[in-house]
């Protein structure tokens, strides 16, 4: 097996050595006359006289494309078939006629009148390729107005990528859909490019047949954009390298999939538009390569190149280097062989003199890259001045930092959250962190910082960046949902005789130590700050009394409780001392005491006469005149709330 692999690769050696050395020819051109005729200047149809396509048509007659019938008529809204339109653009396009042995399509035999233009326009005016079996063209069919579209886009030389809009068609035509699929790019470039354009009812009719005059003027229109388009060749790319030492070369390149190319003249061919030749040199010397890519148009854009052929220089060779590299220092190494004076060559790395080892040859050095694409020329020069050049190409592409963010939850009923990670770079040992464009403090590429939340969704944006510019960010989102503070209410009696309630409770929130406490609207100042606890006393009303608790906190969140409270007071409590119940005096002293746990200042009446009551102790004593017989009397004793007590008596006076 090794020995096949060697025989192999002397066969490539042998067959590259065999190719012809580069030559300079001027190419040559060659007219040919379309039908072999003579162009009439002095044509007459007896049915296009104020017709719409009068000039198109006079002018393609004019050059032989297109011709009347033998009654002088022209028929310009007759319509075509495909083969006649393949003739069309044939003449028009002065395309070499082709003949293959093996006809291309299975319903188009060489002895048909149309065989040749059909084989030689098929590139522009495609058959019909089914799934199985052989394609087919359907010569007798009439051509529709998308063939004629897709054809003169061919034929011009244009591709799909130059669609400059991919809704050129749906802001032109209401009928897209009737457009066949695969071909809507096409009759996109020809609208754009203004080939060809659509009804006065915004409709393009894909599938309608075409007419003799629309041929012969859109014809007409195509080859005055051509002459006017005619410098913009196609796109050309070709490589060839600077210099050879061996006097082996490619040339190599990518232009349009249906150009032809040829290299110092000489045709070469093509695969989608992709191209490499061979060439071995004789002498060392600088030598010119001229590429041209031709579109079938005739268009065309030329490239020309240098290359240098130069022998004899220093064995060096570099060791292999990546091709990318993600950290920003490299080390560039290899070895160079004694030369015939039993010295080393001299080594330079981009033109800077490198060490080189005296025992082995060897050279190294660490090398800086810049961001993007470097290049390092290591070059081996002899003292008879020979080089030998080794050029690497290393693209530095450091990336952003690595950013690593700990989890964070998706939403927090805390103002205040903690996020923290790490960010490392291995071309940079201290990059940058910015949390919503604050610069945060690391250590040791780790980072823990506080982010102060706002009501709803809040966007936390994690950017790292390193020396050479590079960013990675992080995004996270954290949806800050504030509820009221915790208001709690110790028990509270939902009846009571006393006019005054004691409430107490407590408040707490997360993100307030001290929120707003009020009760039915008037605030209330806790007893301890420190657990939030409250207690108040409160003055009821006779009947219901509502109360309401509202807690607010610094976001303006509230809780509210409410306790109903119903204060159903007592009767005064009135006592009389005791008197007796007959005397012989014309008067006696009535005295007694009321008590009453929410009025101080009960009033007191004896016989609906008004009496004053002491609201120290809830005394009271006043006289009674007595007349003979019965005396009765009555006190009563009211509230402010409306409430009475009555106590009833009688006292009799009798004679001595």
């Amino acid at each position: 097996m090794r020995h096949l692999h060697k025989l192999l690769s002397l066969m490539m050696i042998v067959c590259l050595l065999q190719i012809s050395p580069l030559v300079h020819a001027e190419a040559i051109l060659q007219n040919q006359a379309v039908n072999g005729g003579t162009i009439n200047q002095n044509i007459v149809f007896i049915d296009v006289n104020n017709h719409w396509a009068n000039d198109a048509i006079y002018d393609m007659a004019k050059k032989g494309i297109i011709s009347g019938y033998e009654d002088s008529s022209f028929k310009p809204e007759k319509s075509i078939t495909r083969e006649e339109f393949a003739k069309l653009i044939a003449l028009t396009f002065s395309i070499n006629l082709q003949t293959p042995a093996e006809p291309t399509f299975a319903d188009l035999n060489p002895d048909k009148w149309s065989f040749g233009y059909v084989e030689s326009t098929k590139e522009f005016l495609t058959g019909y390729y089914p799934p199985k079996g052989k394609p087919f063209f359907s010569p007798d069919t009439k051509a529709t107005r998308e063939d004629v579209a897709v054809a003169l886009v061919k034929t011009m030389g244009y591709t799909t990528d130059d669609l400059r809009s991919s809704s050129t068609l749906g802001r032109n035509f209401s009928d897209v859909d009737e457009i066949s699929y695969n071909l809507r790019d096409y009759v996109a470039i020809a609208t754009e490019k203004q080939l060809i354009g659509g009804y006065e009812d915004s409709t393009f009719r894909p599938q309608k047949p075409i007419t003799r005059a629309e041929v012969a003027t859109l014809l007409f229109r195509v080859i005055k954009s051509s002459a006017q388009d005619q410098a913009d060749g196609p796109s050309l790319e070709v490589t060839v390298p600077e210099k050879t030492e061996s006097g082996t070369f490619y040339v190599s390149g990518k232009t349009h999939r249906d150009a032809k190319v040829q290299i110092n003249d000489k045709a070469v061919s093509t695969d989608e538009g992709s191209f490499k030749e061979g060439y071995r040199l004789e002498k060392e010397g600088t030598y010119e390569i001229r590429v041209t890519a031709k579109l079938p148009s005739g268009k065309t854009t030329t490239v020309t190149k240098k290359v240098t052929y130069q022998v004899n220089g220093p064995d060096l060779k570099v060791d292999n280097t990546p091709d990318t590299v993600t950290k920003g220092s490299l080390t560039i190494s290899g070895k160079v062989k004694k030369d015939t004076n039993y010295s080393y060559p001299t080594v330079y790395l981009n033109d800077e003199k490198m060490y080189v080892s005296s025992w082995d040859g060897t050279f190294s050095k660490d090398v800086k890259l810049a961001e993007g694409e470097n290049t390092f020329t290591v070059k081996a020069e002899n003292e008879a001045g020979k080089e030998t050049v080794v050029t690497k190409k290393v693209t530095f592409s450091s990336g952003g930092p690595e950013l690593k963010v700990n989890s964070i939850p998706d939403s927090s009923q805390v103002a205040s959250i903690k996020v923290s990670g790490t960010v490392k770079d291995a071309n940079d040992s201290y990059p940058i962190l910015y949390i919503n464009d604050k610069k945060v403090y690391m250590y040791g590429g780790s980072f823990s910082e506080s982010i102060r939340l706002e009501e709803g969704e809040n966007t936390l944006t994690f950017k790292a960046e390193n020396q050479n510019g590079k960013v990675t960010v992080v995004t996270k989102k954290v949806t800050f949902n504030v509820n009221g503070p915790t208001l709690k209410l110790n028990a509270t009696p939902e009846k009571t005789a006393s006019k005054t309630l004691t409430v107490s409770g407590y408040v707490t929130d997360k993100n307030d130590s001290m929120p707003t406490l009020k009760i039915n609207g008037k605030k209330v100042y806790y007893t301890s700050y420190a657990s939030g606890s409250f207690s108040e006393e409160i003055t009821l009303s006779e009947g219901e009394n509502t109360l309401v608790f509202e807690a607010t906190n610094s976001t303006g969140r509230s809780t509210t409780l409410t306790r109903t409270v119903t204060l159903e007071t007592d009767a005064p409590v009135i006592q009389v001392s005791y008197h007796p119940g007959s005397t012989t005096l014309s008067y006696m002293t009535i005295s007694g005491t009321v008590k009453d746990k929410n009025d101080s200042y009960p009033v007191v009446y004896l016989n609906d006469r008004k009496i004053y009551c002491s609201s120290y102790d809830g005394t009271f004593s006043e006289w009674l005149d007595l007349k003979k017989g019965a005396n009765p009397y009555t006190i009563v004793v009211s509230n402010k709330y409306g409430k009475t007590a009555t106590v009833t008596g009688n006292v009799y006076r009798v004679d001595r």
